[in-house]
């Protein structure tokens, strides 16, 4: 009787899941945007602005497909503010072509290194968070939760 009792426990539990305790997902692309820094240009809600790195574009409004993303993320901007996260980047051809010697007398177009370098897992899981939390969507209250992981004023009024 009581294995009988135990065995229609466990089988509800597997049917119902964890629908009784849904815990926050951990996100790795979120997390990796963070590590990036890349909320510094385009800020946490994506929607890009001014920043110390100037006028960072919004990765809510791009159009960009996923390919182009990953070779913008691991490539930089060359003549722009946006760096390159690949730690190979320009030492050989991958990126557009060029490699740093073709910068050499122009350091105004130089690529611009990032402070921490991602691995084609983090850009492919940032590019992922980007296509499938960003682009193409407004800024939501639940968006703000997901990104602070808590209420925060920035939530409020969304």
């Amino acid at each position: 009787m009581k294995i009988n009792i135990v065995l229609n426990l466990i089988i509800l539990l597997l049917i119902t899941g964890n629908s009784f305790s849904q815990a926050p997902k951990f996100d790795y692309g979120l997390s990796t945007y963070k590590k990036g820094n890349c909320m510094g240009c385009h800020k946490w809600h994506g929607d890009g602005g001014p920043g110390y790195g100037g006028a960072a574009l919004s990765l809510r409004e791009t159009g960009l497909d996923r390919e182009q993303l990953i070779t913008i993320i691991a490539c930089g901007r060359p003549g722009t503010n946006m760096p390159f996260f690949d730690k190979k980047a320009y030492k050989d051809d991958r990126c557009f072509g060029m490699k740093f010697s073709d910068f050499e007398g122009d350091d105004k177009n130089r690529p611009l290194q990032a402070k921490s370098y991602l691995n084609n897992r983090q850009i492919e899981a940032v590019v992922d968070f980007i296509i499938n939390d960003l682009q193409g969507q407004k800024v939501s209250k639940d968006y703000c939760l997901k990104f602070f992981g808590k209420p925060t004023r920035s939530c409020e009024g969304l």
